[in-house]
């Protein structure tokens, strides 16, 4: 009993020497447009497995000799992960469709001259715009409420 119980405290205080000291970055992305899609994961600031969707497979970029585990069903995973992406994208653009213009965040356009202005000699202006969503946007010059389509 006594040769039980040492045992036992020598298979404890290992255990309880245990420790991990190393820390790890881990990184998964999942991300889906109505057309494509994305998913990989990373470690440690390397890539360690990405989903092809274009060629129906898992791909794992790392050398062979690096020993990695590979994932049975990752990529099927990466699959209903595209439709769970696809179909809460579907959601918010329902939500979002009819977003009144005030909430719609403004736009920020800034039109500055090229060079110093100087009166009496043509100057160039310059129009940066930003901040608009959806895109595509249309822009067009007016001088006194007139549009101006010559030298733009």
């Amino acid at each position: 009993m006594m040769k039980m119980m040492k045992m036992m405290v020598l298979v404890l205080s290992c255990v309880l020497c245990v420790s991990a000291d190393a820390l790890h970055e881990e990184i998964t992305i999942t991300g889906c447009s109505a057309s494509d899609g994305e998913n990989m994961y990373g470690l440690d600031g390397d890539e360690i497995y990405y989903a092809d969707f274009k060629n129906k497979k898992a791909v794992y970029p790392q050398p062979d000799f690096v020993g990695l585990r590979f994932v049975e069903g990752i990529y099927q995973q990466a699959e209903a992960y595209q439709q769970i992406c696809r179909t809460n994208l579907d959601v918010l653009h329902e939500a979002y469709k009819d977003l009144p213009p005030e909430r719609d965040a403004p736009s920020s356009p800034v039109i500055y001259p090229r060079d110093n202005v100087e009166l009496e000699v043509k100057n160039v202006l310059i129009c940066h715009v930003t901040g608009f969503f959806p895109a595509p946007v249309k822009f067009s010059w007016t001088k006194n409420g007139e549009n101006v389509t010559e030298g733009t």
